[in-house]
């Protein structure tokens, strides 16, 4: 997990900007479209072992943001923080430790909001009522009466399908805006991020041992238009599919997604058939 900007930590120089993917990463050029394969009714996935992208089309599916049992914390959370398995088709992973570092944002849920107010310009998961997911930045103020949950983390990697300006400038960069990694390079690490696309489907994505310019190379890839940052490191980020009362997951460096349905200490987010 992250550690707060300016707490100890791992420093290592670095060797200035990735300009381009991992060769594990790199299949096609950096801007080409991915390739999907469907995996369940309104849900496709491309990529393999290093990098991979889940897409998501919320006339198929419907998106559910569920708190931790320490992050937020408390009770009184709607659903707990285990998911119900019925119709459920996947689920993904929340973004940094809130306490960390109260700028990386805020967290809200059916009314109720942990870790101060919603912090206006960032970047946010915004849940709706009927079902539909968006990443935008917040636009400042209390939700509106159709919003049921916000997940804040950090600026947006993507924004009017443009990279944020700030992922070429190197480890200090790195490090002061897309948080701390827990190796010795303070760059590259496992990284997890969301984002929507033009057309307004949904895509995670996870890759393995990437910089932050990396990762949203790779969700630009996928298609996205505005896209986020999640957990990193070590096995924060979290991705599987769920079907016949099993998980599956298309890495071995994941965390085990069968904590979204026995119960999780992070907030997380689930998906549902229609």
């Amino acid at each position: 997990m992250p550690v707060a900007p300016g707490s100890s930590g791992s420093s290592g120089s670095g060797s200035g900007p990735a300009t381009k993917l991992p060769a594990y990463i790199a299949s096609a050029p950096v801007g080409e479209p991915l390739a999907w394969r469907a995996s369940g009714p309104g849900v496709e996935l491309t990529g393999d072992v290093a990098a991979f992208a889940a897409r998501f089309d919320p006339a198929a599916v419907r998106f559910v943001l569920h708190a931790g049992s320490q992050v937020p914390g408390g009770s009184g959370w709607p659903g707990a923080n285990a998911a119900s398995a019925e119709k459920l088709v996947a689920g993904w992973n929340g973004g940094f430790l809130m306490a960390n570092n109260a700028s990386w944002g805020g967290f809200y849920l059916d009314g109720r909001t942990a870790f101060g107010p919603l912090r206006t310009g960032t970047a946010s998961e915004v849940f709706y009522k009927e079902g539909s997911v968006d990443v935008l930045a917040w636009p400042g103020g209390l939700p509106s009466t159709d919003v049921i949950g916000v997940r804040q983390n950090l600026a947006l990697l993507i924004d009017g399908g443009k990279l944020a300006g700030d992922l070429n400038e190197g480890v200090a960069a790195d490090e002061r805006t897309w948080g701390f990694t827990n190796d010795s390079s303070n760059v590259h690490a496992n990284r997890s991020g969301v984002g929507v696309t033009a057309d307004g489907k949904v895509v995670y994505a996870a890759v393995r041992g990437a910089s932050p310019l990396q990762l949203a190379q790779y969700l630009q890839r996928a298609g996205a238009v505005r896209a986020m940052e999640l957990d990193i490191n070590m096995s924060r980020p979290i991705f599987g599919t769920y079907a016949g009362g099993h998980w599956s997951q298309p890495a071995s460096w994941l965390g085990p997604a069968v904590r979204f349905t026995s119960g999780n200490e992070r907030d997380f987010v689930v998906v549902y058939a229609r």
